[in-house]
């Protein structure tokens, strides 16, 4: 009886023990370096500490982006971002944003930023959250293409398809990936502090010692990111445009009545407004609805014109001026 007694006590404190293996952090670590709340939805909030997986899916999300892709040449240039202290002499406005997709956006003045989180400094939660978990069937695959650097290219060394825990990493190591390039000297950093985009605690020298050990333990890591990391800032004007053209009910800043967005963003329908209006009025549309209804060439003709003026206006939009420079700069 007392050895059956003591075979359950070890057994309880194994499984105790693999649990704590499994699970390093404690509920009050997470809770330090996560968030209060998320929305998981639009009409969903919830605790990060108690959904993870489900706030990291919120908080690394770049879905939007991804439509967009194929135009990230356009976008911007494929370099890291541009140091924060070369962002304040090109006179751009730092804009703290807490949307992955939003980081590093930039428009009239302004460039949107998104504050690096506590969770990425912590190698735990890396090790935790963020690698592939005990008995993923992607994981060793994911681990050759990064000793590698070769996950950005998406290279694949079976037919296994990439886990949600590797699209995290990605997302996530590209986010510290970019801002290693924003904060490279001292006043870069006294920057991002003033800007509420470190954490207070932190100093220089913390700084400092986080990036030398994630280059020094990630070696490649421009190989290692997601692709929308492999390029700095990029043209929300433009982009927000593309959105437009692919899918016409979705904008990124879509339910957002700031009126210094709207300015920026909807200024392409006034000329084309302006346009219509002057052309339908030469053409005198009452009069002549009749007209088109018998002549279709005529009404084709019309339709074809304006629809190409808009797609011509939509196209030299977007490759019109790109990031700010300085005089003499390349």
């Amino acid at each position: 009886m007392h050895q059956q007694h003591s075979s359950t006590m070890d057994s309880s404190a194994l499984t105790e023990t693999e649990k704590r293996e499994e699970n390093r952090l404690t509920e009050s670590e997470l809770r330090r370096m996560l968030p209060a709340s998320f929305r998981n939805g639009p009409a969903w909030v919830g605790i990060p500490h108690n959904r993870v997986q489900h706030f990291l899916k919120d908080d690394l999300n770049i879905e939007r982006l991804e439509e967009a892709s194929t135009y990230f040449s356009i976008l911007g240039k494929a370099k890291p971002p541009q140091a924060l202290h070369h962002q304040q002499a090109l006179g751009l406005e730092i804009l703290v944003t807490e949307k992955m997709d939003t980081h590093l956006l930039w428009t009239k003045g302004k460039i949107f930023i998104k504050p690096f989180p506590r969770y990425l400094l912590d190698p735990e939660f890396w090790s935790e959250q963020l690698e592939c978990p005990k008995g993923c069937a992607y994981a060793s695959e994911f681990q050759m293409l990064r000793a590698a650097g070769l996950v950005r290219r998406k290279t694949r060394f079976s037919k296994r398809k990439p886990c949600s825990h590797s699209k995290l990493w990605k997302c996530a190591m590209g986010f510290v990936y970019s801002y290693i390039a924003l904060i490279s000297h001292e006043s870069d950093f006294r920057i991002a502090k003033a800007s509420k985009l470190l954490p207070d605690d932190m100093d220089f020298k913390d700084w400092q010692g986080f990036v030398e050990r994630t280059l020094r333990k990630n070696g490649k890591i421009h190989g290692q990111i997601d692709e929308r990391f492999t390029y700095g800032e990029l043209n929300m004007a433009r982009l927000n445009t593309l959105l437009m053209l692919q899918q016409p009910r979705r904008y990124l800043f879509q339910d957002d009545g700031s009126y210094g967005f709207l300015r920026d963003h909807t200024s392409l329908l006034s000329p084309v407004s302006v346009y219509t209006g002057v052309v339908l009025a030469s053409v005198q549309v009452r009069p002549t609805i009749a007209n088109f209804k018998r002549n279709r060439p005529l009404t084709i003709a019309l339709v074809i014109l304006l629809v190409s003026f808009w797609v011509l206006y939509s196209v030299l939009s977007i490759t019109g001026k790109g990031l700010p420079t300085i005089a003499g700069e390349q």
